[in-house]
């Protein structure tokens, strides 16, 4: 099982004027940074091409998201704490915490989604070909999402531990063993 994507948040205990830190920004680093801003309440920013994305809020919050392992989303949050700092803004209370990653694992094997469904119990899963490809499994007792492809393929999220994630995949693993055996 591989990680595929961090993402952390944290504050600033601050607000900040979204506009006037961009153009700070570009100041500092002497070139134009790539923002987007959604809202004149929310940027996405990256600081490097392929990157994490950095997404802040007038109010002061942040996430960073997009880091391929758990030790580049602290690298990325720190490079952020400095760069603040660099461009001479106040931080009376920063905080930031790991909130979540996304693992993605292979069976090697197609999957009927129809009968795993049926498996894992019509409580527990969400299976609507025509809006999705995909089942969606939260297992009633381990805290994670999975996401099942006919192809095998399966995505797992809401959760920093890998072996939370993999419980929930040895749960998908020990349904399928159970219906090639009928």
């Amino acid at each position: 099982m591989e990680i595929v994507s961090t993402m952390g948040n944290g504050i600033l205990g601050r607000e900040l004027d979204l506009e006037t830190f961009v153009a700070e920004l570009e100041k500092h680093l002497d070139s134009s940074v790539d923002a987007n801003f959604t809202s004149n309440g929310m940027v996405t920013l990256r600081l490097e091409e392929g990157g994490p994305a950095y997404t802040l809020y007038r109010t002061g919050t942040f996430q960073i998201r997009g880091a391929k392992t758990k030790s580049r989303l602290s690298e990325a949050a720190n490079q952020f704490h400095e760069m603040l700092s660099e461009i001479g803004v106040e931080i009376p209370d920063y905080g930031f915490n790991h909130a979540t990653s996304v693992f993605m694992e292979d069976l090697d094997r197609e999957v009927n989604l129809e009968a795993l469904t049926v498996a894992l119990g019509m409580e527990n899963t969400e299976y609507e070909p025509e809006q999705f490809p995909g089942l969606i499994y939260r297992p009633p007792d381990i805290e994670v999402t999975l996401l099942v492809f006919a192809t095998g393929k399966i995505i797992i999220g809401g959760t920093t531990d890998r072996e939370v994630a993999a419980s929930g995949v040895q749960r998908i693993v020990d349904e399928i063993s159970a219906l090639d055996k009928v």
